[in-house]
């Protein structure tokens, strides 16, 4: 097996047959990789809760590239062709959706959710884009400032890097994204937890086209309460957490997910 993609914190090994391993690391990052730690047990934490999240949305008929786990700190699944956006969806007005909407109080219940769609660049810090499929138009912006003085750029949809995405897809994405967020909610919310927002990511299978929910979804991928407490990767943003008190917030998480299923 060969080692194909190395991120901040997995590594895509190429397993042959259409399927890659995703081995997770000890590492933890924030700031688009300026904060970072190692997190004794991460690994397998991340990988535990991943694992458990796919089995759970594969028994709600929700289509995800997960075969199965591998070891304790990796998980074996279908190799795609990740889609380079990041997929929010929020139930409650929080973090950076604040800056970028002043007049909105934090903590507002959003009923129906908000979906957000953001590029992966880290050297861009991640911007906030919209896609104006009628004028054939794509906008950047900053997702850290006021929607009246945060645009990046603006260009012809035709001739960006997401050239291929078509309302059709995005309308797919939202919808795919909303139904992974509602099936989530209603798991934590059975053992007592809050689903604040999370992000996910999806792709096309290298073999058959066929769009799949891919990546990880741990506890870096979402703002997690009990009730006022937060119990998931914002407290290392916030640096509330000394290191052992994060390692014993992933472990609960993923011990709490081995009851989805």
């Amino acid at each position: 097996m060969t080692q194909v993609k190395e991120g901040k914190t997995k590594i895509i090994i190429d397993a042959g047959k259409g399927e890659v391993i995703i081995q997770s690391k000890d590492d933890i990052t924030a700031g688009d990789g300026a904060k970072h730690d190692l997190l004794e047990g991460k690994a397998a934490a991340s990988t535990q809760t991943t694992c458990n999240v796919f089995e759970l949305l594969e028994a709600s008929g929700i289509k995800t590239h997960f075969v199965g786990r591998e070891t304790d700190s990796s998980f074996r699944a279908r190799n795609v062709r990740m889609i380079p956006l990041e997929l929010v969806v929020r139930r409650y007005a929080t973090g950076s959706y604040l800056k970028r909407n002043p007049h909105v109080k934090d903590g507002t219940v959003f009923d129906p959710l908000v979906f957000e769609v953001f590029e992966k660049d880290d050297d861009a810090h991640d911007p906030l884009l919209e896609f104006d499929f009628q004028s054939g138009v794509l906008r950047r912006y900053e997702a850290k400032r006021p929607y009246d003085e945060a645009l990046i750029s603006e260009e012809p949809l035709s001739e960006s890097r997401f050239s291929d995405v078509t309302k059709e897809l995005l309308d797919e994405l939202k919808e795919v994204s909303l139904k992974v967020f509602e099936v989530l909610e209603a798991a934590w919310a059975a053992h007592g937890g809050v689903l604040i927002d999370f992000k996910i990511e999806c792709g096309f299978d290298s073999e058959t086209g066929e769009l799949l929910v891919a990546d990880v979804i741990d506890n870096d991928s979402w703002r997690l309460r009990f009730g006022e407490e937060e119990m998931s990767k914002e407290n290392y943003r916030q640096g509330v957490r000394t290191l052992p008190e994060l390692k014993k917030d992933y472990t609960e998480v993923a011990a709490a997910t081995d009851r989805f299923v």
